[in-house]
C-alpha cells in the first residue's frame, strides 16, 4: 500500500510521519514494562484526554491543585510519539528514565504494543466509545488528507491513522474481566462521572474522601477541562486540531445521512455481535 503524503504504513497500520515515525514505533515496542505501570489505552477520539485527567488527579489526590497545573503530556506521556523540537527523543526513551509508578497513554493496537504488557500485566484502563461518534470526532480532528467520503470509506476499512477501531477494542473487550484490566465506556462515564471516578480510584487502589472525590469530579468535567490549557492542550499535528470538542455522545445522529448510518450498521453491527460487546449506543439526551 502507498500512504498519502505525510503518512506511512508500519506493520500494515497507517501513522503520521512527523510524530509517529517507524523509529519511534520500534522504540515503543521495546519499552520495559514495570509491574506498577498504569496504561491509559483508547482508540483515538474516545475520551483519552478525559481519562488522562481523571487518573492523574486520582494518582496525586493529596495535591490536586498543583497536579492540575502540570500539562497532561507530562502527567501521562504518550508512549509512541516523538515530540516536535530539536532533540526528537521518543517518549518511550523518556519513560525509561521516569520514576515509578508511570502513567502511560497509548492508542496502539495489541500487536504493536510492548510484549511485556502481556507478561508483566500492569494495570490497564481501556476506554471505548461508540464508533459512530469516533468516526465524526476523528474526521473533525483533521488527522487525514481526505474528503468526507474518502475518510468515511477508509474508516470502515480500518485504513485511518492507528488502524482499525475493531482491532483496537476487540482484545481488551475479550480481557475485560482480567484482574489488571478496567474496561470503561465513554457514554457511561458521561452519565455518571462521579461514580466512574470512584470506580477508577478503587481500581488504582486509591482511597478518596468525599471532598476529594467531588473535587476530582469537578476538575474532570468537560466545562472545567475546556478552560484549563493543561487539560485541553492543542495537539501539534496540524493547525485546527483540538483535543476537546463537543464532549456529548450522539453527535452522529445529526451528521450521518441515512445511507451512511446504514453502511456503518452493516460494517459494524455484525462484527460487534460476534464480539458480544455490550455497547451503549444511546445519546446523552435519551433519558
Amino acid at each position: 500500500m502507498t500512504a498519502s503524503e505525510g503518512f506511512h504504513y508500519y506493520e500494515g497500520v497507517l501513522f503520521y510521519d512527523g510524530l509517529l515515525p517507524a523509529s519511534s514505533l520500534d522504540a515503543a515496542r521495546k519499552l520495559k514494562v514495570r509491574e506498577d505501570d498504569v496504561f491509559v489505552m483508547t482508540y483515538p477520539k474516545s475520551g483519552t484526554t478525559w481519562l488522562q485527567q481523571i487518573v492523574s488527579l486520582i494518582r496525586n489526590s493529596d495535591d490536586i491543585s498543583s497536579t492540575d497545573e502540570v500539562p497532561l503530556t507530562k502527567r501521562v506521556p504518550f508512549l509512541e510519539v516523538v515530540p516536535p523540537g530539536e532533540e526528537r527523543i521518543p517518549i518511550s526513551k523518556v519513560l525509561d528514565t521516569m520514576e515509578s509508578p508511570r502513567y502511560i497513554k497509548t492508542h496502539l493496537i495489541k500487536r504493536l504494543l510492548p510484549p511485556d504488557i502481556f507478561t508483566v500485566k500492569p494495570k490497564v484502563l481501556y476506554l471505548a466509545r461508540n464508533p459512530k461518534d469516533v468516526l465524526i470526532s476523528f474526521y473533525d480532528f483533521k488527522a487525514h488528507p481526505w474528503s468526507w467520503k474518502e475518510y468515511f470509506d477508509n474508516f470502515l476499512k480500518g485504513n485511518v491513522c492507528f488502524g482499525s477501531w475493531f482491532e483496537n477494542v476487540e482484545y481488551w473487550w475479550e480481557h475485560r474481566n482480567d484482574d489488571n484490566v478496567l474496561f470503561l465506556f465513554y457514554e457511561d462515564m458521561i452519565r455518571d462521572l462521579k461514580g466512574h471516578v470512584r470506580k477508577i480510584a478503587d481500581f488504582l487502589n486509591k482511597s478518596l474522601d468525599d471532598a476529594t472525590l467531588d473535587e476530582i469530579t469537578r476538575r474532570s468535567s468537560f466545562n472545567v477541562m475546556k478552560e484549563n490549557p493543561n487539560a485541553n492542550f492543542k495537539a501539534p499535528f496540524r493547525e485546527g486540531m483540538r483535543k476537546l470538542n463537543r464532549g456529548k455522545p450522539g453527535i452522529w445522529k445529526s451528521r450521518l445521512t441515512e445511507a451512511e448510518n446504514e453502511a456503518m450498521e452493516k460494517a459494524f453491527s455484525g462484527r460487534m455481535k460476534e464480539m458480544k460487546i455490550e455497547f451503549p449506543f444511546y445519546s446523552y439526551d435519551d433519558d
